[in-house]
């Protein structure tokens, strides 16, 4: 899975999609396809998704969507565009931004970030951080802390410790001012803005700007494991890109098996025995809240699990309590003499295959209530004897 963050018009865009799609289909040895699968645009930034062709089938739930930053979010200059989707089970959620320019802007920069988290709407309203596994490739802008011609020169001389140390992102990560939770691989390659076009000079215009690393990517998510973090040296810009690899763990769930075991698992709690209460059974199932007997905490001299009885916390096997009927039937145990109540193991695949097999229908035998005895025809009579009529 390949996403490209580029700033361009949006007459360009077009262009740029068959480029780079052109670009993946022509390069030697390849060993898979890729196609375009969503690109979305904001002014001059714009978000491409590639996929590997053969994956199309199991990718679902493709989105896009933007929030403009620029001007209090009246325009779209500045900003961002994040692409969601779900690749079997795990979603996967790409952002590209364009936050807010100069050297001193730091605050400014945090609240373009704070507003694009909270500003940037999925369908049902799903957010950057509702999804497991969030990537952001961003010019973020953030600069560096020391004098133009310290950092040159730390520059030029692969010094990226020093250089690290003044850095305005890593500032604000540790600070917790913008991008709490996201992790950033390690920077050992050159700062990438700005440079000459054309060439591997740093600025030499008037205005001059000291070197930083604008460009960065930074994830967030249990399933992502980085493997590559640098940068290209491509000169038609005055921005060197920057690139990453990421292997991610992706969920696969059997849809089919789910279903069947949530069936099963509704009808054992909603099924009752003649005789007996829905209301009741349901009251069954409740946890006990009686505290438990908890050990003396442990102390220098003595540990809680190490006594006369139990030397070092050992308990002999033959002395552990038969704990199996102890707890209450709750809903994931099987009714007594079901198929799956003797099974050996509760894995889904057992349960599933459980589920499976035709159930003898119990027969319930019906109690009838016998009719009430009609009402005695002296009663009614004597009754009506003695009632006050009106005149």
């Amino acid at each position: 899975m390949l996403s490209q963050s580029i700033i361009l018009l949006k007459s360009h865009r077009r262009l740029w999609e068959t480029k780079i799609t052109n670009t993946l289909a022509s390069r030697p040895n390849k060993t898979a396809e890729y196609i375009l699968l969503r690109s979305h645009q904001l002014v001059g930034t714009v978000l491409m998704v590639f996929v590997c062709k053969e994956l199309t089938s199991v990718i679902r739930n493709v989105e896009a969507a933007s929030h403009k930053t620029g001007l209090r979010g009246m325009a779209g200059n500045k900003g961002a565009v994040g692409i969601r989707l779900e690749y079997h089970d795990t979603s996967f959620c790409f952002v590209t931004a364009h936050l807010a320019a100069g050297h001193s802007n730091v605050e400014e920069r945090n609240m373009d970030y704070r507003t694009i988290t909270n500003g940037l709407h999925f369908l049902r309203g799903k957010t950057i951080d509702s999804h497991q596994n969030v990537i952001w490739l961003a010019d973020t802008n953030y600069r560096i802390d020391l004098e133009n011609e310290r950092v040159r020169a730390l520059a030029l001389s692969d010094d990226y410790d020093a250089l690290l140390a003044a850095d305005q992102l890593r500032q604000v990560i540790d600070n917790g001012d913008a991008f709490a939770g996201y992790t950033e691989g390690p920077l050992l390659f050159r700062p990438t803005y700005k440079y000459d076009y054309g060439l591997d000079t740093y600025d030499s215009s008037e205005k001059y700007r000291i070197p930083a690393w604008t460009d960065r990517i930074l994830s967030k998510g249990p399933d992502l494991d980085l493997s590559v973090y640098s940068r290209a040296e491509l000169k038609s810009s005055d921005h060197r890109p920057v690139f990453a690899l990421f292997r991610a763990s992706v969920r696969i769930i059997d849809h089919t098996t789910r279903l069947a075991l949530s069936r099963m698992l509704f009808d054992n709690v909603t099924s009752t025995a003649p005789g007996e209460k829905l209301d009741e059974k349901l009251a069954s199932l409740a946890f006990s809240n009686e505290p438990r007997e908890l050990p003396p905490p442990s102390t220098d001299e003595a540990a809680w699990w190490d006594t006369p009885d139990h030397p070092n916390g050992i308990i002999p096997t033959e002395k552990m309590p038969d704990t199996s009927r102890s707890h209450p039937y709750h809903p994931f145990d099987s009714p007594p003499g079901s198929p799956s109540s003797s099974s050996p193991s509760s894995s889904e695949e057992e349960l599933y295959q459980a589920l499976q097999a035709p159930i003898a229908p119990q027969p319930v035998q019906a109690v009838r209530r016998p009719p009430p005895p009609p009402p005695s025809r002296a009663k009614k009579s004597t009754e009506n004897a003695g009632a006050p009529i009106a005149s």
